[in-house]
C-alpha cells in the first residue's frame, strides 16, 4: 500500500466553522514561534496550544476531512487542503514535546571557543566570517560536537514521526509527504538529476576558481571553507546593514506594494542576542498579521534574506482576506516559496544592482557571477538533499542515513560534508522537492516577467499589478495551476540554468565551445 485517504462513516464537517477554529490555531502557533524565532524566549510553549486545539487534527477530524475531499467541487478543493494541513499537525503533535525540547536545546546551547562563549545559534555564521582556514574549521568541529549532543532528540523525533505517518495508514513520510501534497518526490528528484549532469561542468569549473582564491585547492575543500567563500565578505561595502529597510522598501513600491507601511505587516529588524540567525516570515493571521524577522550582521546574507522573507510577506499580506481558511494557510507551499526566490534573485540583475545599490558596471560583472555561483550551489545541494531524504525515510539506519548524507552532499557540492549534520539539515515532510519546484516556477516567473516587462520588470507598474494579482490568490493555486495562468504547461529546470549560464560569465560551458575559466571583472570573496 502507498498511502489512502482514510474514510470513515460519520457527519460532514461544516467547513466554514472549521476555518474559523484553525484561524485561531494558526494565530497562537504562529505568535508562539514568533516569540521563539525572534529571539524573545527561549522555551516555545507549542504543546499547549496543539492539546487546545487537537480537534482540529485528531482522527475523527482527519477522516471528516478526508469524505469531505471526494469531489471535484471547491468545497472538496478546500477539503483536500485542510485534510492535508490537519494529517501534518496530527503528525507534528505526536512530536511536539521532542520538538520544544530541540528547540530549548537549541536555544541555549554555547560553544566555548577561544575563551569566548559563542551561542550555538550565531556559531554558524561566525564560522562563515572567519577567514582563517584553521580557525573556522576548528570553530566548525566544535558546533559538530554540539550537533551531535542535540541529535539523539532529533533521531527520537525522527521515528516517531516515521510511526505516526504508519499509524495514518502511509507506507513511510515520503508516502505521506506525496500524498498530502499531490507532489511526485521521486519525479522531482529524477527531474532534478537531469540538471545535476548539466550542470557540473560550470558549476565545478567555477567552484574550482572560488576555491583557489581563498587558497583552498580543490577536493581538499571543507564545508566550513564554502561557507566562508560564499559569506561574500568583499562585497559587503554594497550591503551595508544601515540601508537594508530603504534598499527593500523602495524596491517594494516600485512594484506598487509598499509592505513596510502596511498596518498588517510587521518588520522585526532589531537586534537580539539570542534571534535566530536565519530570516524568517511568519504568518500569524493571513492576510491580518504578517511578521518578518530579521537579524541583520551586514552582507549579501542579510539582502537576499530580506527580500526572499519579504516576497512571502508580500504574498501573504496581500492575499484577499475573502478566501476560505483552506486557501489561505494550507495548500501547494512551492507557490510561496517561488514568489520569495522572485525577489531574492533581484540580487542577480545588474539592473537592480545599479539601480538600488548604486553598483558600477565594473563591479557587478564580478559580483553577479559570484551570485549565480552562490545559486547554482544551493540548487545543486538542495537536490542532493532530496536524493538524500528518500533514502533516509525509508532506511533510517543511523550508520548508513549518516555515510549516506556525508557522501551524498559532498559527491554533488564538491567539498566534503561532516556527517553529523545528517538529522538537523533535515526538513520536515519532504520540504527540499517544494524548494526545488519553487526554483523552477520562479526561473519561469522570472522569465516571464523580463520578457513582458523589460530588464528592469520591478520598476513597471503592470509587472507590479500581475504579480498582486496572484498573490491575492493566497494557496488555492498549485505551481501548475500559476504556470497555466502565465502561458506555461509544466514545471521545467531548463529555465534555471539557462538563466544562472548568463550570468556565470566565468565559464562558457554549456554554449559549445571549450570550458575557458576566467577572472570576470573584480572578484571579492
Amino acid at each position: 500500500m502507498t498511502t489512502s485517504t482514510p474514510r470513515r462513516r460519520g457527519r460532514r464537517l461544516d467547513l466554514g466553522d472549521y476555518g474559523r477554529r484553525l484561524d485561531d490555531f494558526v494565530a497562537e502557533l504562529g505568535a508562539e514561534r514568533y516569540a521563539g524565532r525572534s529571539g524573545q524566549t527561549d522555551a516555545v510553549a507549542l504543546a499547549p496550544i496543539y492539546e487546545r486545539h487537537a480537534a482540529l487534527f485528531d482522527r475523527a477530524a482527519v477522516d471528516g476531512l478526508a469524505r469531505a475531499a471526494e469531489g471535484d467541487d471547491e468545497a472538496a478543493r478546500e477539503a483536500r487542503r485542510l485534510w492535508a494541513f490537519a494529517v501534518e499537525a496530527y503528525v507534528d503533535r505526536s512530536v511536539v514535546d521532542l520538538t520544544e525540547r530541540i528547540a530549548a536545546a537549541e536555544a541555549t546551547a554555547v560553544i566555548i571557543w577561544r575563551g569566548e562563549r559563542i551561542a550555538y545559534r550565531a556559531a554558524t555564521i561566525r564560522v562563515a566570517e572567519l577567514s582563517d582556514r584553521g580557525e573556522r574549521n576548528v570553530l566548525d568541529a566544535r558546533l559538530r560536537v554540539a550537533v551531535e549532543a542535540i541529535n539523539p532528540l532529533r533521531l527520537e523525533r525522527l521515528e516517531r514521526k516515521m510511526d505516526t505517518a504508519r499509524e495514518l495508514g502511509f507506507d513511510d513520510p515520503v508516502a505521506m509527504a506525496d500524498a498530502i501534497h499531490g507532489i511526485d518526490a521521486a519525479a522531482v528528484a529524477g527531474q532534478m538529476q537531469r540538471f545535476l549532469a548539466a550542470s557540473e561542468t560550470e558549476y565545478f569549473a567555477a567552484l574550482r576558481r572560488y576555491l583557489a582564491e581563498i587558497d583552498v585547492e580543490a577536493g581538499d575543500g571543507t564545508a566550513a571553507d564554502l561557507s566562508h567563500l560564499r559569506r561574500g565578505s568583499g562585497w559587503d561595502a554594497w550591503f551595508e546593514p544601515r540601508r537594508l529597510v530603504a534598499v527593500v522598501s523602495d524596491t517594494l513600491r516600485g512594484m506598487g506594494s509598499d509592505v513596510a507601511a502596511m498596518e498588517n505587516v510587521t518588520l522585526d529588524w532589531e537586534y537580539r542576542p539570542n534571534k535566530h540567525p536565519r530570516a524568517a516570515c511568519i504568518p500569524v493571521r493571513i492576510p491580518g498579521d504578517v511578521r518578518l524577522v530579521l537579524q541583520p550582521r551586514g552582507g549579501l546574507r542579510d539582502f537576499a534574506g530580506a527580500l526572499h522573507e519579504l516576497g512571502h510577506v508580500a504574498h501573504y499580506a496581500l492575499t484577499d482576506p475573502a478566501l476560505p481558511a483552506g486557501f489561505r494557510h494550507a495548500g501547494d507551499t512551492s507557490v510561496s516559496e517561488a514568489y520569495a526566490f522572485l525577489l531574492q534573485y533581484l540580487t542577480l540583475e545588474p539592473e537592480w544592482l545599479a539601480q538600488h545599490l548604486g553598483m558600477p558596471e565594473d563591479e557587478v560583472a564580478g559580483f553577479v557571477d559570484f551570485a549565480a555561483f552562490n545559486k547554482l550551489f544551493l540548487i545543486r545541494r538542495q537536490t542532493a538533499k532530496l536524493l538524500y531524504e528518500l533514502r533516509l525515510y525509508r532506511d533510517p539506519d543511523p550508520a548508513v542515513a549518516r555515510a549516506s548524507y556525508g557522501g551524498m552532499l559532498g559527491l554533488l557540492t564538491g567539498v566534503q560534508v561532516p556527517e553529523a549534520n545528517w538529522l538537523t539539515d533535515v526538513d520536515d515532510n519532504l520540504y527540499a522537492a517544494r524548494y526545488l519546484r519553487a526554483w523552477m516556477l520562479e526561473s519561469t516567473i522570472a522569465a516571464r516577467l523580463r520578457s513582458d516587462h523589460g530588464a528592469a520588470w520591478w520598476n513597471e507598474a503592470a509587472a507590479g499589478d500581475r504579480l498582486r494579482g496572484l498573490w491575492a490568490q493566497g494557496q488555492r493555486p498549485s505551481a501548475e495551476d500559476v504556470l497555466a495562468q502565465l502561458g506555461y504547461d509544466r514545471l521545467d529546470w531548463r529555465p534555471i540554468l539557462h538563466h544562472i549560464r548568463v550570468r556565470l560569465i566565468g565559464e562558457l560551458s554549456g554554449y559549445g565551445g571549450p570550458n575557458i575559466t576566467t577572472r570576470a571583472g573584480t572578484r571579492k570573496v
